[in-house]
């Protein structure tokens, strides 16, 4: 019976102490479609705007598998390879496989699968987080300020704030074609291929997770914006009881 109360005693302990802080970081997951590999003497820093602050999140570069990192692309597919950047690290270091994050989406013609995903691990607590970007940063830069922004997504809870407005966009775009008319006949292609049941629907919200579409920087127009990946944040919870 003592033994008993005082494991009872004990989860209710765990309880109160599960309450203060059920959060420790997050996992970042997202893909790339559009990306330039990192330039000589160039990096990628992965940034999240929380409390109104940038916050980093994670530097890495993109790399050639064959052209960078001497691979043979006879035996293993030239695909981009997201690598962990830290400064000082020598180009042998930075291509080790232990530093591997990911890879840019590319399809594989000879598999005729699609490789691709890059997953982050943080220590931030992203669930406040409004938006992300990726930045270039000049290697062994010591200023934590963002340098030179290359593409951005706003973050909302279960569907990126995006996606609503890329379906107006396309709709508003779907209403100048007159694919009736013989003296347009771009029109009717445009039509077929992008409006009537082909105009996207808004996708199913996914419960504790935080989505953005990454669009490229600058743009003048958001219908004109070019999306360069997909990105997905879950909070990461710790194992105590709740």
């Amino acid at each position: 019976m003592v033994r008993a109360l005082t494991l009872l005693s004990a989860i209710t302990l765990g309880l109160v102490a599960g309450c203060v802080d059920i959060y420790r970081g997050a996992i970042v997951q997202f893909n790339l479609r559009r990306i330039d590999r990192s330039a000589p003497g160039e990096h990628y820093t992965l940034f999240a705007v929380v409390n109104g602050g940038a916050v980093p999140i994670a530097a890495f570069k993109v790399l050639s598998a064959a052209r960078d990192c001497g691979q043979d692309p006879d035996l293993v597919a030239d695909v981009d390879l997201v690598q962990r950047y830290d400064d000082g690290a020598d180009r042998a270091t930075l291509c080790g496989t232990d530093r591997r994050l990911g890879l840019v989406d590319k399809i594989d013609l000879a598999t005729a699968t699609l490789a691709g995903g890059v997953k982050v691990t943080t220590d931030v607590d992203l669930r406040d987080a409004t938006s992300v970007f990726l930045s270039i940063e000049p290697d062994g830069d010591r200023d934590p300020a963002p340098d030179r922004v290359v593409m951005r997504a706003e973050i909302g809870d279960g569907v990126a704030p995006y996606r609503p407005q890329a379906i107006e966009c396309r709709r508003d775009f779907c209403a100048t074609l007159d694919p009736d008319d013989p003296e347009k006949p771009n029109d009717a292609m445009l039509f077929e291929q992008l409006c009537g049941d082909n105009i996207p629907t808004m996708p199913r919200a996914r419960r504790g997770v935080r989505k953005g579409v990454l669009l490229r920087l600058p743009y003048a127009d958001i219908c004109a914006a070019v999306e360069a990946g997909e990105i997905a944040i879950v909070p990461a919870e710790d194992d105590t009881f709740l």
